[in-house]
């Protein structure tokens, strides 16, 4: 994932581009069987629009069509006709939460797209409520790490604090 060295808010302008949008971008593969070369356009699902200064990103989630036991309970499937057609997809995908990055939208990946990056359709209501759980657990599960790597070191300042006499 993208860390920036500066706070990110949120983007002013979110009226082409919100939460819940599809849109097609070359995410970058790092897997052993992915082909050299090019990755292929696949459908992305944005979590956020941020913004810092005039500068617009965006985060998004992989897109997959393959079936797998991987990253289970960090995703968003879109499975029901219905719902297919909405987000502009031809065939069930599931949106995989663990596995996201922050791109600036004027990002090559979007396959140069001046206005942004190229919207196919959008999550209907069920789906934003999973989509909501999805983002809600993983932002459980960071709070929880970082309340644990600040007690970590709380106890090594009190440890070095022992070894000099200071109690």
């Amino acid at each position: 994932m993208y860390h920036h060295p500066q706070a990110f808010s949120a983007a002013k302008d979110q009226l082409a581009l919100q939460r819940g949008d599809v849109v097609l971008f070359r995410f970058p593969l790092n897997e052993e069987n992915a082909e050299p070369g090019i990755p292929k356009r696949r459908p992305c699902l944005v979590l956020n629009t941020l913004s810092n200064g005039d500068d617009r990103f965006v985060e998004i989630a992989y897109g997959t069509s393959a079936d797998t036991r991987a990253n289970r309970g960090y995703e968003v499937i879109v499975k029901q006709p219905a719902s297919r057609e909405e987000a502009g997809l031809s065939k069930p995908t599931r949106f995989v939460g663990a596995r996201r990055v922050i791109v600036h939208v004027n990002h090559s990946g979007f396959d140069g797209h001046t206005e942004g990056p190229e919207i196919i359709g959008k999550l209907d209501a069920p789906l934003l409520e999973r989509l909501n759980a999805v983002q809600a657990r993983m932002q459980a599960e960071t709070d929880t790490a970082a309340h644990h790597r600040e007690g970590q070191r709380a106890e090594q300042v009190r440890w070095e604090h022992e070894d000099r006499g200071f109690r």
